[in-house]
C-alpha cells in the first residue's frame, strides 16, 4: 500500500462517515399523545378508536385525520388532575429556612437515554447490562416513566451519542489559535489479535489550557508497516480538518515509525506544511527510552533483585508467614505495617524499584526472618549486598521521580522534560566516574542508549526549555556546562540558531496574517510626499531620467531600522530569570504576555504543547483492554472507537468531577502505564 499523492482525493472509508447512519436511522418517538391514550381494538378493522386514560372518552380515530383532536380534549380533561404531581420532586437540599422545597421536575427521556449511553461508556459496561432484570428494576424506581430499551437500541444510542460529540471535537479543533501536536501508537489485542491504532491530539486552547482529545482508535488492516500506518494517519487528519495544522509528532522506538515519518514529511512539504524543513517535526517518547534504560541496566543487576524478588514471594505466598511477618514488624521492630512489601512485575520496572525500596525499609525484620526461617535463608542479604541495594535503590530514585512526571494524569508542558532529563543525564555521568564500581558496567550499557536519543531530541527538549521564564538560556548554558564542559558553547549556539529560525518563520506568519486583515490599509504609502518639487527642480531634471534612487534610499533606511531593532525573542532572553524553584504555570505567564510578545507568544504556544511522551495513548490502551474483554471479543470496531474516544471526551469535559466521582486509579498510578 503506497502513500497517496498530495494531488490525489482522499477516499473516505468507515472510518469517520460510517457513524452517520445512525443517525439516520434514529427512530422518531412515540407521540407523547398515546401516553394518555389508549388504543381500542374495533370489530372494523378499518375504524380505530382511543379512549382517554382519565375520563375514559371515546374517541374516533383517522390516520388521515391525526391526532391534534386528541391533544386538544387532553388540554382541557377536567379530570387530568392528578397527572402534574408525577412531574414535582422534594428537592434534596432544603431550603435556607431549613424546610425541603419542591422543585418543578419533567422526564426527559432523550436526557434519560443519553446517560444511559453515558454509564455503558464510562463504566464499560456490556449493552446486555440494559436487558438484565436488575437494571431495569433499579430504573423503575428511579423513574417510573422510563421505557426498557433493547441492547442494540443502547449500541444505536452509544452511535449517535458518538456521532454527535465528534462533531463538537471537530469544531473545537477547528477553532485552536495554534498548531495541534499528535501522538500516535499502536496496540495488539489479545482477545481479537486486532492491530490498533490510537491517535491524540494535543493543543493549548484560547485560554491558554492545555487540552487532549483521542481522534482515532482504530483497527488496522495488514500489513502493518510504515506505509500503511502513515495513510491511516494522513486520513485521519483530512477527516477531522486538520492536515494542515499539525506541527510535531510524539512516537515510540518502533521502526516502523522511521518510514511512516519519512512519508508524513515528504506529504507535508509537499502542501507546504512543515516548519523548520520537518527539524521539530518527530519526537521520541521519553518515558519509553526511559523505560529501555532502566530494563537493560536491571538485567545486568538481576542477581540481588532475583535474591529480593523471590524472598518477598516466599513470605507473600503463605497467609499465615505473612501475617507473622507483619506482627513481628509492629511488636519487635515498631514500623508501620501499613507500608506493605511490594511485589515486583516483571515487566515494569518502576515495580521493581518500589519492591528494592520496600525491603530497604524492612531491611532489619528481613534480616531478623533469615535467622529463624531455614527455608528464608537461601533468599537473605549479606550485610554487602545490602549496602549495594541501597545505592541502586538512590540511583534507581532519580529515574523513578522523572518517570512519574514524564507519566503524569495530568500531561506536563515540554518546558518541564529538560531539566529531568538532563538529570538523567548527570547522574548517568557521576555515577560512572563515581567510587561504585559494581554500577560501572550497569551505567555504561544505560549510556549508550540515552546518548542517542539525548543527541537526536535534545534540540526540541532545550527550546521549550527556554521558553519558561525560570530557565531561559542560562539554565541551558548551565545544564550543558555540566555535561560537555569546553564545549557547551557549540551545543547551545546550534540550539540558539534553530529556535531563531523557528521564531522568523512564526514572525512571517504573523505578519501575512495582520497584513491580511488589514487590507488595503497601508496603501496611501505609497503615495509620494510633494510630488510637485520634481516638476520644478531644474536640477535634478537631468538625473529623474536616468534613476531615481528615492524609492531604494528609503528601503534601505527601513531594513536597517529593522535590522537594528531587537526581536522580541531577544528582549525576553535579556530579561532577567524567575526564581528556579518558583511554583508557576507557564501558560498562564504566556498568557498574560500577550501584548508585550505578540509574536513570540505564538511560538510558545505550540512549542509548549508537544507531548514528550506517547502516555496520552498508551493510558488508551488501558482503556482498551477493559473494553475489549473476552465476553465483547465480537465488539465491531466502529463501536470501540466509538466507547473509547466517547469515554476520553467525557473525561475531558470534567464528567467524573462535575459528579463527585474519583477518577481511575490507572490514571494516578504510573506503573498502570503499558510501556
Amino acid at each position: 500500500m503506497t502513500m497517496a499523492s498530495s494531488d490525489t482525493p482522499i477516499p473516505v472509508d468507515n472510518g469517520f462517515n460510517e457513524y452517520e447512519s445512525s443517525l439516520k436511522r434514529q427512530k422518531s418517538t412515540t407521540l407523547k399523545v398515546w401516553d394518555e391514550m389508549t388504543k381500542l381494538e374495533c370489530e372494523n378493522k378499518n375504524e380505530l378508536k382511543a379512549q382517554c386514560n382519565h375520563c375514559k372518552t371515546i374517541f374516533s380515530t383517522k390516520s388521515s385525520s391525526g391526532t391534534s383532536h386528541l391533544r386538544r380534549h387532553l388540554n382541557s380533561c377536567l379530570k387530568k388532575v392528578i397527572k402534574d404531581i408525577t412531574q414535582y420532586t422534594i428537592a434534596t437540599q432544603p431550603s435556607p429556612e431549613g424546610v425541603p422545597s419542591i422543585k418543578n421536575y419533567k422526564f426527559d427521556a432523550d436526557e434519560c437515554r443519553r446517560a444511559i449511553s453515558t454509564f455503558i461508556v464510562c463504566g464499560k459496561h456490556s449493552f446486555r447490562t440494559v436487558e438484565e432484570p436488575g437494571f431495569r428494576y433499579m430504573m423503575r424506581i428511579a423513574s417510573p416513566n422510563f421505557k426498557n430499551i433493547s441492547r442494540h437500541t443502547a449500541a444505536r444510542d452509544v452511535l449517535i451519542y458518538y456521532a454527535k460529540e465528534r462533531d463538537r471535537v471537530k469544531e473545537e479543533l477547528a477553532k485552536a489559535p495554534g498548531l495541534i501536536c499528535l501522538t500516535s501508537d499502536n496496540w495488539n489485542s489479545e482477545h481479537t489479535n486486532d492491530e490498533y491504532i490510537c491517535i491524540t491530539a494535543h493543543w493549548v486552547d484560547k485560554d491558554w489550557k492545555l487540552q487532549k482529545r483521542i481522534i482515532r482508535f482504530r483497527a488496522l488492516f495488514p500489513p502493518y508497516d510504515g506505509l500503511n500506518i502513515a495513510d491511516e494517519l494522513v486520513l485521519c487528519l483530512s477527516q477531522w480538518g486538520i492536515d494542515k495544522k499539525i506541527f510535531n509528532i510524539t512516537l515510540d522506538n518502533a521502526s516502523y515509525n522511521d518510514v511512516m515519518v519519512s512519508c508524513l514529511k515528504n506529504r507535508f512539504r509537499a502542501n507546504r506544511a512543515i516548519l523548520c524543513d520537518g527539524a521539530f517535526f518527530q519526537v521520541r517518547c521519553c518515558a519509553h527510552i526511559l523505560n529501555l534504560i532502566v530494563k537493560a541496566g536491571l538485567e545486568l543487576a538481576d542477581d540481588v533483585v532475583g535474591q529480593i524478588r523471590n524472598g518477598i514471594r516466599y513470605i507473600k505466598k503463605s497467609g499465615i508467614r505473612r501475617k507473622r511477618f507483619y506482627d513481628v514488624t509492629d511488636k519487635s521492630f515498631h514500623l508501620n505495617v501499613t507500608k506493605k512489601l511490594c511485589q515486583d512485575v516483571c515487566v515494569r520496572w518502576n515495580y521493581t524499584y518500589l519492591m528494592i525500596e520496600s525491603s530497604l525499609y524492612y531491611k532489619d525484620v528481613l534480616d531478623y526472618w533469615g535467622q529463624r526461617d531455614k527455608d528464608y535463608q537461601m533468599f537473605a542479604l549479606s550485610n554487602k549486598e545490602w549496602r549495594n541495594v541501597a545505592i541502586l535503590c538512590k540511583f534507581l530514585q532519580v529515574f523513578y521521580d522523572v518517570t512519574c512526571i514524564f507519566s503524569g494524569s495530568n500531561y506536563p508542558t515540554a518546558n518541564l522534560y529538560f531539566r529531568g532529563v538532563w538529570k538523567v543525564h548527570k547522574v548517568l555521568l557521576d555515577t560512572v566516574k563515581g567510587p561504585y564500581s559494581f554500577l560501572t558496567p550497569m551505567v555504561k550499557q544505560m549510556q549508550e542508549k540515552f546518548n542517542k536519543y539525548w543527541a537526536e531530541y535534545s534540540l526540541i527538549l532545550s527550546c521549550a526549555a527556554i521558553l519558561d521564564p525560570r530557565y531561559k538560556l542560562n539554565y541551558v548554558q548551565y545544564c550543558f556546562n555540566t555535561i560537555y564542559g569546553i564545549h557547551a558553547s557549540d551545543f547551545v549556539e546550534t540550539i540558539l540558531c534553530n529556535l531563531r529560525l523557528l521564531f522568523d518563520e512564526y514572525v512571517k506568519k504573523f505578519k501575512s496574517t495582520s497584513s491580511s486583515l488589514a487590507g488595503n490599509s497601508n496603501v496611501s504609502d505609497k503615495i509620494p510626499v510633494d510630488s510637485g518639487l520634481d516638476e520644478h527642480n531644474d536640477n535634478s531634471a537631468d538625473f529623474v531620467g536616468y534613476f531615481d534612487e528615492s524609492d531604494g534610499y528609503k528601503r534601505y533606511l527601513n531594513e536597517s531600522s529593522i535590522r537594528s531593532e531587537k526581536s522580541q525573542l531577544d528582549i525576553y532572553l535579556e530579561e532577567p530569570e524567575l526564581e528556579l524553584n518558583s511554583q508557576i504555570d507557564v501558560l498562564d505567564y504566556w498568557s498574560k504576555s500577550s501584548v508585550r510578545y505578540n509574536e513570540l507568544l505564538l511560538l510558545a504556544r505550540d512549542l509548549l504543547a508537544i507531548p514528550i511522551s506517547t502516555v496520552a495513548s498508551e493510558s488508551a490502551f488501558s482503556m482498551g483492554k477493559k473494553v475489549i474483554t473476552p465476553l465483547r471479543s465480537s465488539l465491531k470496531p466502529k463501536m470501540v472507537q466509538a466507547v473509547v474516544c466517547l469515554d476520553d471526551w467525557t473525561r475531558a469535559k470534567g464528567f467524573s468531577t462535575k459528579i463527585g466521582c474519583k477518577m481511575d486509579d490507572d490514571d494516578d498510578d504510573v506503573s498502570s502505564v503499558a510501556f
